[in-house]
């Protein structure tokens, strides 16, 4: 089970008693069963109860940000899809013109542990941050490989 802690992380102040209550919050890693499938972790976090005037916006884990997506749509469970990125293409060149096209990735304002994230939220026009700790790790997800007629490889 998931609970909030207190604190500040970069001028962030989390939410101590949030307008919704928590169900099962948990995060699991899985991995494409072909190679251009990649891999990544999913943050799932249910929500039991929470009125209409509140907006789930954003999932912050592992040094990143992801929307909160409510599925199925209707639900009551919000998954953020982190995927693992590949090496991004990095232009090393004598111009310095040229190197400042690379974009370097934007850094989440929070300090986070591996079983920690945070969730941000909409509320009477206000974004509020509440900070999941202890959160669960389910067993990967191996997706399986296909061949080209569909069927397992195995």
């Amino acid at each position: 089970m998931a609970g909030c802690a207190g604190g500040k992380d970069a001028g962030y102040s989390f939410v101590q008693d949030p307008p919704f209550t928590l169900g099962t919050v948990y995060y699991q890693d899985w991995v494409a069963g072909v190679k251009e499938g990649g891999s990544g972790t999913n943050v799932h976090i249910n929500v039991e109860s929470y009125s209409d005037d509140v907006v789930f916006l954003n999932i912050y884990f592992g040094n990143k940000k992801a929307e909160a997506k409510n599925v199925p749509q209707g639900s009551d469970q919000f998954i953020g899809y982190f995927k693992n990125e590949g090496r991004p293409d990095i232009v090393m060149d004598g111009d310095p013109l040229k190197e400042a096209a690379n974009i370097p990735p934007e850094p989440i304002p929070f300090q986070l542990k591996e079983d920690e994230a945070v969730l941000s939220y909409l509320v009477k026009d206000e974004v509020k941050y509440l900070k999941l700790s202890n959160m669960e790790e389910k067993p990967m997800i191996a997706y399986p490989s296909t061949n080209n007629n569909g069927t397992d490889e195995n």
